[in-house]
């Protein structure tokens, strides 16, 4: 995960049940129709969690997160899988996710699939303007797959990995949203929640602007490197847009030991939600 500039919630957990209907989203041709960014999944339970997070490109062993027990963090993300993936995280199965939730740890499950055909990354995949759609629904299953994989359960949160890209382009932009639209419907019928990170300058920066034109997805998680540690007051995201569906990447590339281990992260804070198991 990089942001295209660098720029607490302490705590609680909260169980929030969600019951939004999905509505129609989907056009005889196979392209989106308007829809709330609201949307969710039908009759799922979403898991939200307030505190501090980070994540990493590969999955810490299980000894690591052990000893990481010391630190402020109580959230991981992870990299579960697609095709532009940049670790192997051969180490991260379903026995590596009940034993490090055992030790009290939440989970932000990342898929860093097709990326958009401007992209500001060197990451070879990318979306076929011609295929957005379709490709969007194909990462989508693969991610669900995945994760069911590792034993997240439906409600859980997936967090598509979109890089930074020049969203000055306005048809690399259409087709971004295009994918991410597909993304959010099939995440929901495979009964998902449907996240989504990318920098706050370009993949961000057009999901709002696309705010009750399409269906979006139900969390978002920004990159502003700021280092600033909270989800709301920054004037990232509209007062009221995502509340409580938020996760904020706030520094990147920085080493931290805790329990005499080190490891490089991105710091987060959270507001938002999380896999359940």
């Amino acid at each position: 995960m990089r942001p295209h500039f660098r720029a607490g919630i302490a705590g609680l957990v909260v169980l929030a049940l969600v019951g939004f209907a999905v509505p129609s989203a989907v056009a005889a041709s196979g392209k989106p129709k308007p829809a709330s960014a609201t949307s969710a999944p039908k009759a799922s339970v979403m898991r939200s969690v307030a505190a501090p997070g980070f994540d990493t490109c590969e999955a810490p062993s299980v000894a690591a997160m052990d000893a990481w027990r010391a630190s402020p963090y109580k959230a991981v993300g992870i990299y579960v899988g697609g095709a532009n993936r940049a670790c192997a995280n051969a180490g991260l199965t379903q026995d590596w996710v009940r034993q490090v939730h055992a030790q009290g740890w939440d989970f932000l499950p990342v898929y860093v699939g097709a990326q958009a055909s401007c992209t500001a990354s060197t990451k070879a995949v990318r979306i076929d303007p011609a295929r957005s759609w379709d490709m969007g629904r194909e990462d989508a299953d693969d991610a669900v797959d995945r994760a069911a994989a590792l034993g997240f359960k439906e409600g859980s949160a997936l967090y598509f990995d979109m890089e930074a890209y020049d969203n000055r382009n306005a048809d690399c932009s259409r087709d971004v949203l295009d994918f991410v639209s597909a993304w959010t419907l099939r995440v929901h019928e495979r009964g998902y929640v449907a996240g989504y990170y990318s920098s706050l300058d370009s993949g961000i920066e057009d999901v709002l602007k696309a705010d009750g034109t399409r269906l979006l997805p139900d969390a978002l998680w920004y990159a502003r490197w700021d280092d600033r540690a909270v989800t709301s007051g920054d004037g990232a995201i509209p007062d009221g847009a995502w509340l409580g569906r938020r996760v904020h990447q706030y520094a990147g590339n920085v080493k931290e030991t805790y329990g005499g281990v080190a490891i490089t992260i991105d710091r987060n804070e959270l507001a938002g939600p999380v896999a359940v198991l």
